[in-house]
C-alpha cells in the first residue's frame, strides 16, 4: 500500500493590517460576494481552488505534500514568512 505524505503548512499575517490580512484570505480560499442589496451572490473562486487542502485556522493549512510547492509560490507571492512541517499519511 501506497503512502503519501501530507504538509502542514503555517504562515504568518502578524505584520499585515487588517484590510491586508482579509484581501490574502480572500485571494487564497475565495469568499462569496453579495451585490445590489443581498439580491445577487457569487462565488468568487481562490487561488487554491483546485488543491484538496483543510484550513486548521487563519493561519494554518493541512495539504497533500505534492502540491506543497504550489501552495508556497502563492504564499510567497503576497510576502508572507512560511513555515512547513512534512508528516507520512
Amino acid at each position: 500500500m501506497q503512502h503519501s505524505t501530507k504538509s502542514i503548512i503555517l504562515y504568518v499575517l502578524k505584520n499585515k493590517n487588517p484590510k491586508d490580512k482579509v484581501d490574502i484570505t480572500r485571494k487564497l480560499f475565495g469568499f462569496k460576494d453579495k451585490s445590489n442589496n443581498g439580491n445577487y451572490a457569487y462565488e468568487r473562486e481562490g487561488l487554491l481552488k483546485n488543491i484538496k487542502r483543510e484550513k486548521w485556522n487563519k493561519a494554518a493549512i493541512f495539504i497533500d505534500s505534492k502540491d506543497e510547492t504550489k501552495v508556497l509560490k502563492i504564499l510567497r507571492k503576497f510576502e508572507l514568512r512560511v513555515l512547513t512541517t512534512r508528516i507520512p499519511d
